[in-house]
């Protein structure tokens, strides 16, 4: 194998991967002729990456989570303070909105799959109590609703930008200003 070859190779399968994450997070129903159609490839081509709709499904399920993964990590790099941090990370997961709404759209679409990994990231709450003692956010909060708030925002926001309701490229300003200062008219 060339690495033209490699390279095709690699287009094709994030192609696939792509469309299945842009149609199954509006409809887990979809089908992979769908998805083959979404992507641009035939159907054996989608077959001969992914023989069966299940290996799709764990192929998008590690794809997603790892992005995920990926983003969070590169947000808190790339922060300086407890509430940048915060908002970098929603800002990044956010712009996964197809992969967050796959992952999250059906709280047992998962359930006893070996590649889903539902563990909290233990770091959250620390950084929430950061924010709070820097006073960036109420300290009278709770951190577990907090972190709630947090990711009942990015649903929300990731539900808008799928349904074109919200533009893409303002999502992560209205997320942050949201997080921030409620729906009120005042910033």
């Amino acid at each position: 194998m060339t690495t033209t070859d490699t390279g095709v190779r690699q287009r094709t399968r994030r192609a696939i991967l792509e469309a299945a994450a842009t149609l199954w997070a509006r409809d887990f129903s979809a089908s992979l002729g769908d998805i083959a159609d979404r992507a641009e490839v035939s159907r054996s081509t989608l077959h001969r990456y992914f023989p069966e709709r299940q290996a799709l499904v764990d192929a998008l399920l590690l794809d997603s989570q790892t992005r995920m993964g990926e983003a969070w990590g590169a947000a808190v790099a790339a922060s300086s303070t407890p509430i940048e941090t915060i908002e970098n990370i929603m800002g990044a997961v956010v712009d996964l909105a197809d992969h967050v709404l796959f992952l999250f759209s059906d709280p047992v679409r998962f359930e006893g799959n070996p590649h889903w990994d539902d563990s909290d990231d233990d770091t959250l709450p620390d950084l929430i109590r950061a924010a709070q003692s820097s006073g960036d956010l109420d300290p009278a909060i709770d951190p577990t609703f907090v972190i709630g708030v947090m990711y009942s925002l990015i649903y929300v926001t990731a539900e808008s930008v799928s349904a074109g309701t919200l533009p893409r490229h303002k999502a992560t300003e209205t997320l942050v200003r949201v997080f921030r200062h409620g729906v009120s008219g005042s910033p």
